[in-house]
């Protein structure tokens, strides 16, 4: 619903607010008063393209705003579009002269082709032939759906023909897949047999990279450990032989003094280390050897892990998950015939299945639509198209996600006048009556909230005026309903009532909005009976004429 517009600038209105409530409104106003001036501001706020011409003259910048409450339908949209949003819409259009104009929703910026796909969905500009959605072909099927009450037939079609979608796809890709059979079958068994026949361990890499170092540097090794024994033990004046003789020094000095012997069992724990130092040495020595070939073995099996490595995973952990996931494919593929086979049988059943709920669709829509065109006639004839003809045009397509059927409504407004796309109609008061026909039937099924009829009395007056009136009131009902008027006969049905005028100051010409309280409102209707002669009959008359409206 449409809660409130502001326009800044924009044409004649310097700055005007006004805000709009549940119901039906009427906006009526003296020709050339500015009434167009809302349906234009509206329009921008639906997409349509500004220019300077929009601009009050005399200023460089104009914006209008509009806030609605937005439809839970669009507030996935609104996510997945990267705008934030809570209960409420804020749209902001804004043009500077010679410049570019700019798009906001919620203080966002936008591409007006966003604004354009959101707003479709929330107000119907009658009018604007591009923006109603009754004209759209692509809702032709929707509303009549809805109108048929057909939902849950949709829905269980909808679940089976996603599962016949997902079965085409899998058939499709195992057909491929099998095409390629052998060649698949050949390589995953090749990998299996590379990977398994390496046959590495967890830590084996880690444990045979230490080895090779090791064999590398056994000749340094060997060297080192052996200086190291002749420092401890066999060379003269080494570690043992000095403390031998520091030993015996200690003896000869803990005999002339008993308050060192601490320090000779000290000493002989020294030597006893020095002892245990030479025979590890002297062992590790021994033990050290080198293999060329032991080297070159080990070499070879890090290239084996190197190569694994770079075929299929970049730890050995990653190696070993790649063998399970390959085993699996192999025996998928092994298994692939009778997969085939199973999903074969099946999509053969679904597709029966299918075709078969697709045709019930369509038969529903066929009786539906019958009903829908016999309403809808009806509906014209009151609104004073008599000769007018309608049709629903239900013709055969492939089968898709809502069925096999494509809708589009037809239409003949004169005798002896083919029948024409909807889209194709032309004449602006004909465009509004048809749109009002079409929400009257459904108006409990039609989900945008706001409608706008800008030439709904184009041609008409008296009792189909009154008729028009009537029907405006009942979509009202289930529908936001802003209707532009000349006649007394639809405004006095009208839940709120706003003055569109104009007024000269400073030699500067502004328009203004101006909402009307019962007795303003009466005196507006009087207007709009008796022209610029108002007299009391005239009057009584208008007071007369809401009062009958009111109680319709």
């Amino acid at each position: 619903m449409l809660k409130l517009l502001s326009a800044k600038n924009f044409a004649l209105m310097a700055d005007v607010t006004v805000e709009f409530d549940k119901g039906l409104t009427v906006v009526t106003g003296e020709t050339g008063a500015g009434k167009s001036m809302i349906v234009e501001a509206l329009s921008a706020l639906c997409g349509s393209r500004l220019d300077d011409v929009s601009i009050r003259s005399g200023k460089e910048i104009a914006e209008v705003t509009g806030i609605f409450d937005v439809p839970a339908a669009l507030r996935a949209r609104l996510t997945e579009a990267g705008v934030e949003s809570d209960n409420e819409l804020i749209v902001r259009r804004k043009i500077e002269r010679g410049k570019r104009q700019t798009t906001y929703i919620n203080d966002q910026l936008v591409s007006l082709n966003l604004l354009k796909e959101l707003t479709r969905d929330i107000v119907d500009l009658i009018g604007q032939h591009e923006n109603q959605s009754l004209f759209h072909p692509r809702n032709h099927l929707q509303l009549l759906d809805a109108y048929a009450q057909i939902d849950q037939q949709k829905g269980n079609y909808a679940a089976d023909y996603k599962e016949y979608l997902e079965l085409q796809e899998r058939l499709h890709m195992l057909l491929e897949a099998v095409k390629t059979r052998a060649e698949q079958i050949d390589l995953l068994k090749f990998q299996i047999d590379e990977i398994t026949k390496a046959n590495v361990s967890k830590g084996e890499e880690e444990d045979l990279r230490e080895e090779k170092d090791l064999l590398a540097s056994s000749e340094k090794r060997t060297l080192l450990s052996a200086e190291i024994m002749n420092h401890l033990s066999d060379a003269e004046n080494a570690a043992s032989e000095r403390l031998a003789k520091t030993k015996n020094l200690m003896d000869d000095l803990c005999s002339l003094d008993r308050n060192l012997l601490s320090m000779r069992e000290r000493l002989d724990a020294a030597t006893a280390v020095i002892d245990d130092l030479y025979r590890e040495m002297s062992s590790y020595h021994n033990k050290i050897e080198f293999s060329q070939q032991r080297l070159e073995d080990v070499l070879e099996r890090l290239d084996v892990i190197k190569t694994l490595k770079k075929k299929y995973g970049n730890t050995i952990d990653e190696v070993h998950t790649y063998l399970k996931k390959i085993q699996g494919d192999l025996e998928g593929i092994e298994n692939r015939e009778q997969a085939l086979e199973e999903i074969q049988t099946r999509l053969k059943e679904l597709t029966i299945r299918v075709e078969k709920q697709a045709d019930e669709l369509s038969l529903l829509r066929q009786q539906a639509s019958r009903e829908l065109e016999k309403k809808i006639i009806k509906t014209l004839t009151h609104l004073g198209m008599k000769r007018a003809s309608f049709q629903i045009r239900i013709t055969d397509t492939e089968l898709g996600e809502t069925g096999k059927d494509s809708v589009e409504f037809y239409i003949s407004t004169n005798p002896g006048e083919e029948l024409k796309p909807l889209r194709r109609v032309a004449s602006g008061g004909e465009i509004s009556r048809i749109t009002l026909a079409l929400k009257t039937i459904l108006s409990e099924v039609d989900r945008i909230p706001t409608v706008v009829f800008d030439e709904v009395d184009t041609g008409i007056g008296g009792r189909i005026a009154e008729a028009v009136g009537e029907l405006l009131a009942h979509v009202s009902m289930t529908h936001q309903i802003i209707c532009i008027t000349h006649l007394p006969q639809i405004s006095i049905f009208g839940n709120n009532h706003f003055l569109v005028d104009k007024k000269i100051k400073g030699g500067e010409t502004f328009t203004r909005i101006i909402k009307l309280d019962d007795e303003s409102r009466k005196m507006e209707i009087a207007r709009m009976l008796g022209g610029k002669d108002i007299t009391d009959a005239t009057v009584e008359h208008a007071a007369e004429f809401l009062r009958k409206g009111q109680q319709k």
